[in-house]
C-alpha cells in the first residue's frame, strides 16, 4: 500500500464503533461477577501455607488477547479504506456530439465495403467506430434520430462502450434532426469555456419530423456550438447545384461548421479524416473516486489472536479445576 495515502484514511461503516463502547463495559461485567469456584472449601486456611503469589497472572493475558481481537473486527466490520486513485485528470481533446441518422432511408444497400455492398447504416457505424478509436482523448457523445431523437451515450471516454452501443442501432421510419440536435446540445452546455461540436449526419434534404433545423441552428451561435453537417446523397445528385441550397445545408452556414457530401464508403471516411484534424481544447474529464479496502489488515490479526488464545488456554496456560 502506499503509505501516501494514509491521509485519506476513513471508515465507510463508521456505525459499528459504537461497539467498541461495549468491549470495555464487558471486561468490566466480567471482572465484577467471576465465575464460581470449581471446588468449594469450608475455610482457606489449610491451603493458605501452601499458596504463593505470582508475578505472571495469565488469566488476564488471555482476556486481554480476546478483547483486542474483538475490538480489531469491530474495526474490519466498519469497513476502513484508503483512496487508490485521483478523482480527475487533465487531458487534450474537445467535446463532440453525434447526431446520426437512422431513419428508414439509411437501410440503402448503395454502399461498397470490403468488397461488398452495405446499407448507408452499416458504413456509418463502421467509420464512427475508426473515428471513435482515433480520438481517444476526446469526449464524445452520441444521439441517433428517426421520427424522434433518443440520447444513445453523453459524453464519454469510453470509447468501446460506445461503439457497442452504436453497432446495436437499426434504422426506422421519419426524419427529425432537429429534435437530435436540441438533445445533443443540452449535453454539450456543461462543457462551458470548451470547444464544443456537432457532427449531423443525414441523407435527407428535406424534414419532416421534429423543429427546424435552421432555427435550432440560430440558437446554437449564442451557445458556441459548432455544427458540421455529412450529408449523403446519391452519386447522380452530387453535381446538382440545388443540393448546395436545401434546407439542412443552411445549419452549418449559420452555425459557423463545414458541410460534407458523400456518395460512397470512402467519402464518408475521408470526411471523418477532416473532421479528425479539428483543433484540440483542454478539459479536465471527473473521474469516479476509487478506494483500497483494508478490512483484512484488521480482521486477519484478530483472528491470528483469538487462535493464541484458544492455544495458549488449552496448553501451557491451562487453567486446572
Amino acid at each position: 500500500m502506499n503509505w501516501g495515502n494514509l491521509a485519506t484514511f476513513h471508515f465507510a461503516n463508521p456505525g459499528w464503533l459504537v461497539l467498541l463502547l461495549l468491549i470495555p463495559l464487558w471486561a468490566w461485567l466480567r471482572g465484577k461477577h467471576a465465575p464460581a469456584a470449581a471446588i468449594q472449601f469450608s475455610s482457606g486456611d489449610l491451603l493458605r501455607s501452601a499458596s504463593r503469589q505470582t508475578r505472571f497472572a495469565h488469566g488476564r493475558w488471555l482476556a486481554l488477547l480476546r478483547y483486542l481481537a474483538l475490538a480489531l473486527l469491530v474495526l474490519g466490520m466498519a469497513r476502513p479504506q484508503v483512496e487508490k486513485g485521483l478523482a480527475d485528470y487533465d487531458a487534450k481533446g474537445i467535446n463532440i456530439m453525434l447526431v446520426m441518422d437512422f431513419s428508414g432511408t439509411m437501410k440503402k444497400k448503395d454502399f461498397v465495403m470490403d468488397g461488398r455492398k452495405v446499407t448507408r447504416a452499416q458504413a456509418l457505424i463502421r467509420v464512427i467506430s475508426e473515428f471513435l478509436q482515433a480520438r481517444k482523448t476526446d469526449r464524445i457523445g452520441l444521439v441517433r434520430y428517426d421520427k424522434d431523437a433518443f440520447l444513445v451515450s453523453p459524453l464519454t471516454l469510453d470509447h468501446d462502450w460506445l461503439i457497442a452501443r452504436l453497432s446495436e442501432e437499426k434504422p426506422t421510419r421519419g426524419t427529425a434532426p432537429g429534435s437530435g440536435m436540441l438533445i445533443a446540445t443540452e449535453h454539450l452546455l456543461p462543457a462551458t469555456n470548451q470547444t464544443k461540436v456537432m457532427i449531423v449526419v443525414t441523407d435527407a434534404e428535406q424534414v419532416n419530423d421534429g423543429p427546424e433545423p435552421e432555427q435550432v441552428a440560430k440558437a446554437l451561435v449564442p451557445l458556441g456550438v459548432r455544427v458540421h453537417l455529412i450529408q449523403i446523397v446519391d452519386f447522380k445528385d452530387m453535381a446538382d447545384s440545388k443540393m448546395a441550397w436545401n434546407e439542412m445545408a443552411q445549419v452549418p452556414k449559420i452555425s459557423g461548421g463545414q458541410m460534407f457530401q458523400v456518395a460512397d464508403f470512402s467519402g464518408l471516411r475521408s470526411v471523418y479524416q477532416q473532421i479528425d484534424r479539428l483543433e484540440k481544447a483542454s478539459f479536465t474529464e471527473g473521474k469516479q473516486k476509487s478506494f483500497r479496502e483494508l478490512m483484512a489488515w484488521f480482521a486477519v490479526p484478530a483472528l491470528c489472536l483469538l487462535l493464541l488464545e484458544y492455544l495458549l488456554a488449552h496448553t501451557v496456560w491451562r487453567r486446572l479445576p
